[in-house]
């Protein structure tokens, strides 16, 4: 589950304050150590308007800077509250494309408190290059992340 990198970003992140730098080191780590995680970001939630806001990103420029809850695969984890791996998004009909590029996707719940609050999203060029144990490691991210900024779940409110 690549305890290396979790630690790593672990110490990172206790040396920063600011939640848009953590996140932002939290996609750069991701994105430079994990083999074909080709963009990486956070969407955050809004609730009364049932919409995700994007947050930090690394990757290449996304049109999809709000995106309704129950629409594409980030939409639909904000609806249901459970990751969402797609071996090939080719394959899924309710999927919006960001990029030609994108063959495989994988997005991850983020909670605070109970409360489903974010989401970390995952794009390959690979097809299948998600697999539970990607699924793990995020997880574990997400929690890291929930731990060390109390404040998280206030974040939504600087993208709206």
């Amino acid at each position: 589950m690549h305890p290396l990198l979790l630690s790593k970003i672990k110490e990172e992140l206790e040396s920063i304050e600011d939640i848009s730098q953590g996140l932002l080191k939290v996609c750069e780590l991701i994105h430079s150590e994990m083999e074909a995680y080709d963009w990486v970001g956070f969407y955050f939630m809004h609730h009364p308007s049932r919409k995700l806001h994007l947050g930090p990103y690394v990757g290449a420029p996304t049109d999809h800077t709000l995106i309704d809850f129950g629409k594409g695969i980030c939409g639909q984890v904000a609806e249901s509250g459970n990751s969402f791996l797609v071996e090939d998004v080719n394959a899924q009909s309710n999927y919006i494309a960001c990029s030609i590029d994108v063959k495989s996707e994988i997005v991850v719940p983020l909670y605070q408190n109970g409360e489903l609050i974010a989401q970390i999203d995952i794009d390959s060029h690979l097809i299948n290059r998600f697999q539970a144990e990607d699924e793990q490691f995020l997880v574990a991210v997400n929690e890291l992340l929930a731990q060390r900024y109390s404040e998280l779940s206030r974040y939504i409110d600087t993208l709206i």
